[in-house]
């Protein structure tokens, strides 16, 4: 008798462990960005009904037109059955309506996917390719190739859908929806005069990053006169 409980038990060990230790049936299931990338987020959802695919930490998320991935952080608790996990962008997360990210895509890697079409990957299991996505701000593309307005929903399940539209705002250089002292550092770095390409010296930054977001009399420089007219907007 106690021969046949051991493996009985034993069995039941195994079981458990096969149930609750998988990570193979989450796909990806909808991406979304704004009109330049920097607000973007990627969901994967469990799509089997199982509720033991707890094992995602670790797993890579990937995009093959930027070169970008990043592992997901820890693994989750059961039950996972039919549960999403959110991914995004700081500039995402500070917007009104978004849902708390279960992981916020790193800065070097804004934008995660190429908004003119990509290919995102939870690695090895699935794969969602897709043309170009909506950047109106409103609407998302979902697995099948399906438009429809973003509902990006977290582990937790919360859920919500945000407005990421608008005219970009004159100076907003980390695109979080203000001009703000954290983009006046930017705006000092670009900063190099009248008739002058700008040279700045921060890391990934481009001398025509600074005229997108600096240079508000078109004259493809950052000087004292744009300034004028980004100060209007400074909101400290």
């Amino acid at each position: 008798m106690k021969r046949c409980r051991f493996a009985a038990v034993s069995m039941l060990g195994i079981f458990a462990t096969t149930v609750y230790g998988g990570a193979h049936t989450w796909d990806v299931n909808e991406v979304f960005s704004n009109h330049d990338g920097t607000i973007q987020f990627v969901e994967i959802r469990e799509a089997n009904g199982t509720p033991g695919e707890v094992n995602v930490g670790g797993r890579l998320v990937s995009a093959d037109g930027t070169g970008n991935g990043f592992n997901i952080a820890s693994s989750v608790s059961a039950p996972t059955t039919n549960k999403h996990l959110l991914f995004a962008t700081a500039a995402f997360a500070a917007l009104p309506g978004a849902p708390t990210p279960d992981q916020i895509i790193p800065a070097g890697m804004v934008p995660f996917f190429n908004i003119n079409g990509d290919t995102v990957r939870y690695n090895p299991y699935d794969a969602f390719t897709f043309g170009p996505v909506p950047v109106d701000g409103i609407n998302s593309m979902n697995d099948g190739g399906i438009v429809a307005a973003n509902s990006p929903t977290n582990y937790a399940g919360a859920t919500g859908s945000v407005d990421a539209g608008g005219p970009p705002v004159p100076g907003d250089f980390d695109g979080d929806g203000d001009f703000d002292i954290d983009d006046y550092e930017n705006y000092a770095d670009c900063l190099d005069g009248p008739d002058a390409t700008p040279t700045p010296e921060i890391p990934d930054v481009t001398d025509a990053d600074c005229v997108d977001a600096f240079d508000q009399d078109d004259d493809n420089d950052v000087d004292l006169a744009d300034f004028t007219s980004l100060q209007l907007g400074f909101t400290g």
